[in-house]
């Protein structure tokens, strides 16, 4: 895209903001500290904003400074374009209302957090002790020290107890050594 593009794409973007806060082209050069004919000769695209009065401007929108510029990624597009409506439908809220988006937004972001941290990476299962060999007292504690429930709660002192049991029992059992 030309550089003469982009700037027109700025100002058009710059032009529906401030209409769509019902701002004139004075008040918003206020806002940012800049005369009128700037505001204008942005949103004809004969200019473009410098970083300082473009972070004015996404505070005064409350916008993220991308939404003024085009997008290639269709999925950034929408990502931006969804947070930009939600940020343009919340500002109009009255403060206890956007307390209430706010305390939504933040539990949504727990939750999304909790369920990230939930998911946990299964386990690789390597085999306890060669299945041919002797089963030595230390492997046979080994197996019983690492064991856990199937939930993966640490198992008991008297279920390892039960469970060397039971590995002793079915290696001999396996080995005719019963």
């Amino acid at each position: 895209m030309e550089i003469e593009q982009i700037n027109k794409y700025v100002g058009s973007k710059i032009k529906d903001y401030r209409k769509y806060f019902g701002l004139s082209q004075e008040e918003l050069a206020k806002k940012i500290g800049v005369g009128k004919t700037t505001i204008s000769n942005y949103e004809v695209g004969i200019r473009s904003p410098k970083k300082p009065q473009l972070i004015k401007l996404s505070e005064v929108f409350d916008v993220a400074i991308d939404d003024f510029f085009p997008q290639t990624d269709s999925t950034r597009i929408n990502v931006s374009s969804t947070l930009s409506e939600i940020n343009k439908i919340s500002s109009q809220l009255e403060e206890p209302r956007q307390k209430i988006v706010l305390n939504t937004a933040s539990s949504q972001l727990e939750e999304q957090e909790k369920a990230k941290r939930a998911v946990k990476p299964k386990p690789k299962v390597t085999p306890l002790f060669d299945i041919n060999s002797p089963l030595t007292d230390e492997e046979l504690q080994e197996a019983v020290d690492e064991a856990v429930a199937f939930d993966g709660v640490p198992l008991t002192d008297r279920e390892k107890e039960l469970y060397k049991h039971l590995l002793r029992e079915t290696w001999e059992e396996d080995h005719d050594r019963g």
